[in-house]
């Protein structure tokens, strides 16, 4: 694959400089790119669209205290397509039905610990419990949301409420359409 994607724009390349043609209206890269797009089975808009999948990720930027069904609000954005996440409020709102990935990874305090939940609107899923002291623990999961359903991560146990972040982002919470 490597081998022939190579000989083709190489192939294109000559073709592209054999007419002398000053203005190549970027021949040269889209095409080879056209192909190996081809290739894999994709359609190129797709590639051009990225912009509009809703995606996020964000993490802690504090050590926080939970309490028992808190939401935790990650605040340090670092991808945020169609703002469909509220660092205010920390909740992820799907913008259109379909198939999710979701994960989350909490670290707890030293000495303490700490356990969280992901919830679909008022439905707890997969929960985290990472132990005692400088533990981190991560949980994926696959969930088909409908248009509205809201993605939190809450506390899960009033006795366990310390999360563990600090400026190095150790607990964080990502979800993206897949399908």
């Amino acid at each position: 694959m490597v081998f022939t994607f190579g000989l083709v724009f190489f192939q294109l390349m000559i073709m592209a400089t054999a007419d002398c043609s000053p203005n190549l209206d970027n021949a040269v890269v889209e095409d080879p790119l056209t192909m190996l797009v081809k290739h894999k089975g994709s359609d190129i808009k797709n590639i051009r669209n990225w912009r509009y999948i809703p995606a996020f990720t964000a993490s802690l930027s504090y050590t926080k205290n939970i309490n028992d069904e808190e939401i935790v609000k990650f605040d340090k954005v670092w991808t945020n397509n169609g703002n469909y996440y509220d660092p205010n409020t920390g909740i992820f709102i799907a913008p259109r039905e379909g198939l999710y990935q979701v994960s989350t990874t909490v670290m707890s305090v030293d000495g303490k610990t700490v356990y969280v939940h992901i919830w679909q609107n008022e439905t707890r899923t997969v929960g985290l419990y990472p132990g005692t002291g400088y533990s981190e623990a991560t949980a994926n999961i696959v969930l088909h949301l409908k248009k509205g359903d809201k993605l939190t991560v809450r506390g899960g146990d009033s006795n366990h409420p310390y999360l563990l972040s600090s400026s190095s982002h150790y607990s964080m919470f990502s979800a993206y359409l897949i399908a």
